[in-house]
């Protein structure tokens, strides 16, 4: 995730806040900070998602699916507005620095992927990167400490293999 010169100015590249490749442009990221309204209105769709067995016809509820979903995703993207993306945290969450408004400074984390909304984490911008900082900072030395045992029981597994190949060939030689 980066920060690129676009055809329609700056804007973060690569995954995007909800993972489907949507950019985040200063436009957006100038908007008011409007998650934590539209939570409830999101909720409140949530809760009227449209069920097959209320249709008569599958073309009545697919009409009626399509309209609640266009509805959510304008809710669903509105969400990301006045926020610039920090960090993927994996499995879809993702942390957001909050840029207009009265939270402005402060991180919040996107949880949408698990029904949890956008969320306050209570820490200010240069709390949360300290907190990344010192998080880096102890994986890279568990990878360096860990990297020679890791690399020596994977020559000592590749070693074991081709001993079991080179056997299986001088096996097979003696049985031609």
């Amino acid at each position: 995730m980066a920060p690129v010169l676009g055809d329609s100015g700056w804007q973060w590249c690569d995954v995007g806040f909800a993972h489907r490749g949507q950019g985040t442009t200063a436009e957006l990221a100038g908007r008011p900070f409007v998650a934590e309204a539209l939570q409830k209105e999101v909720d409140a769709l949530d809760a009227q998602e449209p069920k097959p067995e209320a249709y008569e016809t599958d073309e009545a509820f697919r009409q009626a699916f399509t309209a609640w979903d266009a509805r959510y995703e304008e809710l669903y993207d509105a969400q990301e507005a006045g926020v610039v993306f920090l960090s993927e945290q994996g499995c879809g969450y993702s942390s957001l620095l909050v840029m207009t408004g009265p939270h402005a400074g402060a991180v919040w984390e996107d949880l949408r992927p698990a029904d949890g909304g956008i969320v306050p984490t209570g820490l200010d911008f240069a709390q949360w990167y300290k907190r990344w900082l010192v998080r880096t900072e102890q994986q890279l030395e568990r990878l360096k400490r860990d990297r020679p045992r890791i690399l020596f029981t994977r020559q000592r597994s590749l070693f074991r293999f081709l001993r079991q190949v080179r056997s299986a060939r001088q096996s097979g030689a003696k049985h031609r």
